[in-house]
């Protein structure tokens, strides 16, 4: 059995490498469509209180669903990020560097940046511990994740 620390090295593998959102998230979300479901069937709300509830819940129903679509791949061709509604998609040949950056979306995250200088921020849900961490500790997780994913480039002959 290898030891391995989170957002440490990759190992030697073919098998690509993935990043999702924590099943939790959109499970919790779901709990919340559950209730405002519940809320509407069995407690009989006036017709402003179920408008709002069947509102609320078909935007958190939304949520969950996009959340489920968001995904970071790594593997022997490239690199694909696939936000709420569209993929991007980065061969080998494209990347120039990957780096941990600061201030994305509020967070630290990982940027994939072109050789024409253009870039892609991961989106910081992705790759940030789910639980509270500190920061030098999420920042070192990060580090390992750009790692990770450097080690996955072919080594140019």
């Amino acid at each position: 059995m290898v030891n391995r620390e989170v957002g440490g090295p990759a190992l030697d593998t073919d098998q690509p490498l993935s990043w999702r959102v924590p099943p939790y998230q959109p499970a919790l979300l779901m709990l919340v469509v559950c209730a405002v479901a519940a809320l509407n069937i069995y407690a009989h709300p006036s017709q402003t209180v179920r408008a709002m509830t069947l509102v609320l819940g078909a935007a958190v129903l939304a949520a969950a669903v996009l959340t489920l679509r968001m995904y970071l791949g790594v593997d022997a061709d490239g690199v694909i990020v696939r936000y709420l509604a569209r993929p991007v998609w980065l061969p080998w040949s494209q990347l120039s560097r990957v780096e941990v950056v600061s201030a994305v979306r509020g967070s630290d995250t990982v940027r994939l940046v072109r050789h024409d200088g253009s870039y892609v921020d991961v989106p910081p849900s992705l790759l940030q511990p789910s639980a509270p961490t500190s920061k030098p500790r999420a920042l070192a997780r990060l580090n390992g994740i750009a790692r990770q994913i450097e080690t996955r480039r072919p080594r140019q002959v």
